[in-house]
């Protein structure tokens, strides 16, 4: 998808332009003209013969325009009369349009048609459309404004993609007070054409962006997301606030996989996978965009080492236990006292720069009588100045006292925080994101041609799924039905089960049967449950199956769910009947090779248990990842399948065999 037109348009014309300033017309065409745009600008209304001292036009079609597809059309006009206005753009071969206009899925049944109908013009024409329903765009490295929030031309490296127009605003307007900016602001809005995907492939590209935040309530395709921001991770920062993860809405799942792998957690597990740096909150985005002012953050030259510099022995206590709960070092901590002077802090700050040549400095501040909160902040903006390659980081707690230290330090563009947890928090997410990525692997969207392109099931018969496990290498125990006339092929002891969709829970329905150890015992046992589960047994998809009984075992739980948008979930921890009780398990995305399935492995809390922990029995940790990479080539392949247990996995010494499975 080419948006070079997109974010860099010949002209812009404003369908809906009006005269009246507390319009949004008239706010979007000022903004254009304040920003600074070079283009030609064009408004369009019916009835205006000049707005904002530009000619209008009253209709797209009489633009005086050689080539259109340089052309960006904004759209604010009600949505009873947008879908008119986009098919004219289409016939003109206008391609990069903003809806600003609300009345789309967003508001009614009405609004819901309207938009696919949308859906339609914009397939049918191939169109590059930003929203329905939404604030529009910031392009800072072109002078332009093309949305309706009041922002000055600040520029960063920083490009801010949010679905909400309502937090987008918000976000500009702190922007505004802490004298920071954006290279690009995009608000999604309804995503009917264009969504966060298409926009972080063309960032990816753009040299001038070196970070890039988003906040989403709903991803439009997970894989791809993962895809394309696990190439850029390693070389541009990429954080999301991400909404909705919460388990309130989430569906009831059959098996274990789905109960303990929900969408929440899927989302979660996607993004890490993705190489993004998560964010819980707001204020958490407003610090992470702080620390990144700093081009130290953004290269991933940080050190896990912290100092700090105070004149308060509650706050270094407060930032001490902020740094142990994010795992950073602290190497240093100078007490200065309530009466620390300016010089105080200056020969403070200068042995800690010396003393460690790659730690990071957090400077402190209390507003105490003897304190001199102006003539610090000079002392620190001049020796950050002097020291560019080191990450000095400034938090003066207070209000009014602080105030002018606090805009003086934010003039001179430094990170400066509000609280010191903020900032190590902040700190702290960035080194980890960047430990992750040190030993990371993009990853490759399966290609779904290979899945194989069956009916979807919502029962597989007991049987069917350890042959699907036999093609792709898992072994499985030796499972036959039941059959009362034939005796000479089993070995004792035994294992009977009740299998079929009326027993997905064989040890709640007392539908298992251990320990047999010979065939009157074998037939006595099979006879009860026929009998107990009469009516089951009248379904041919429910019936008996023998196992040998598998001795000197681990158990644990292998499985998958397909998520709606980020593809297949792995499972994997301790099983047995306790795997929802105890939830030891671990949870990836399905893309696993030997090295990342080692990886996960070795990073279990059970791990020691598995490497012969106290004397006891050393597992095949090789072989048990080769386990991994089969069964989620499995997951990738069977798209039909929604969720799969192999519950339990039996770790023996000599072999891996699946015990028993379920699937959807």
């Amino acid at each position: 998808m080419n948006l070079k037109n997109f974010f860099s348009p010949a002209a812009i014309a404003v369908v809906g332009a009006s005269q009246n300033p507390k319009k949004v017309g008239r706010q979007v065409l000022d903004n254009i003209i304040l920003s600074g745009y070079q283009g030609n600008i064009y408004a369009i209304n019916l009835k205006e013969k000049a707005i904002a001292s530009l000619p209008t036009f009253s209709d797209l079609g009489k633009l005086p325009i050689k080539d259109w597809s340089s052309l960006l059309v904004m759209i604010v006009i009600p949505a009873a009369f947008v879908l008119k206005e986009i098919e004219k753009c289409g016939q003109l071969g206008i391609k990069n349009i903003i809806i600003i206009s609300a009345g789309f899925k967003e508001s009614d049944v009405e609004g819901k048609k309207r938009e696919e109908e949308l859906k339609l013009l914009i397939n049918k024409y191939s169109l590059n459309i930003l929203g329905p329903n939404c604030l529009g765009f910031i392009n800072n490295f072109n002078h332009f404004n093309a949305s309706f929030s009041h922002r000055a031309n600040i520029n960063s490296k920083v490009a801010l993609i949010s679905q909400s127009g309502a937090i987008g605003s918000s976000v500009l307007d702190w922007l505004k007070a802490q004298n920071l900016g954006l290279g690009y602001f995009i608000s999604l809005g309804n995503k009917a054409g264009l969504n966060e995907n298409d926009f972080l492939e063309y960032l990816s590209k753009d040299k001038n962006v070196d970070s890039i935040i988003l906040y989403l309530e709903e991803m439009a395709d997970g894989e791809k997301f993962m895809q394309i921001v696990s190439k850029i991770a390693p070389e541009k920062t990429v954080a999301i606030l991400k909404a909705g993860t919460s388990v309130g809405g989430q569906a009831l799942a059959q098996s274990h996989t789905g109960a303990l792998a929900g969408e929440s957690i899927a989302a979660k597990i996607g993004l890490k996978r993705a190489g993004t740096i998560l964010i819980d909150n707001l204020n958490d985005l407003f610090n992470l965009i702080i620390i990144l002012r700093s081009p130290l953050v953004v290269k991933n030259k940080l050190s896990n080492k912290l100092q700090i510099i105070t004149n308060a022995g509650g706050l270094a206590v407060l930032s001490a236990d902020a740094a142990a709960e994010q795992g950073i070092n602290l190497v240093n901590n100078l007490d200065l006292l309530g009466n620390a002077s300016p010089e105080d802090y200056e020969l403070a700050i200068k042995k800690s720069l010396s003393v460690d040549k790659e730690a990071n400095v957090l400077i402190l501040l209390s507003p105490q009588l003897a304190t001199e909160p102006l003539k610090v902040a000079e002392v620190v903006a001049k020796l950050a100045k002097q020291n560019p390659k080191r990450l000095i980081m400034a938090c003066f707690l207070g209000g009014k006292t602080i105030a002018p230290a606090r805009e003086h330090l934010i003039s001179e563009g430094l990170p400066f925080f509000s609280y010191p947890e903020g900032a190590i928090k902040a700190l702290g997410s960035l080194i980890k994101n960047a430990a992750y990525l040190s030993q990371f692997t993009p990853y490759n969207l399966i290609n779904h041609e290979l899945a194989v392109k069956t009916e979807e099931k919502k029962d597989y018969d007991y049987l069917d799924l350890f042959t699907l496990l036999s093609k792709y290498k898992i072994n499985s125990v030796k499972t036959n039905k039941y059959d009362p006339f034939i005796k000479e092929e089993l070995v004792f002891p035994l294992v009977l089960k009740a299998v079929g969709p009326n027993f997905i829970h064989k040890s709640d329905k007392e539908a298992i049967v251990l320990n047999l150890n010979n065939f009157a015992e074998l037939k006595t046992a099979a006879e009860k449950l026929q009998q107990k589960y009469k009516t089951a047994f009248l379904n041919k998809n429910n019936y008996l199956v023998t196992q040998p009984q598998i001795k000197d075992k681990l158990e644990l739980i292998l499985g998958f769910k397909q998520d709606a948008s980020f593809g297949p979930i792995l499972l994997f921890g301790l099983g047995g009947i306790y795997a929802e009780i105890l939830k030891e398990v671990r949870l990836t995305i399905a893309d696993l090779d030997e090295t990342r399935a080692l990886e996960f492995i070795k990073e279990s809390v059970f791990f020691p248990i598995l490497n012969g922990a106290r004397g006891g029995i050393k597992y095949d940790i090789n072989k048990l990842a080769k386990v991994l990479v089969n069964f989620s080539r499995l997951a990738n392949q069977e798209r039909q399948i929604k969720e799969f247990d192999i519950n339990p996995l039996f770790l023996t010494p000599k072999e891996i065999l699946s015990g028993d499975v379920r699937a959807f």
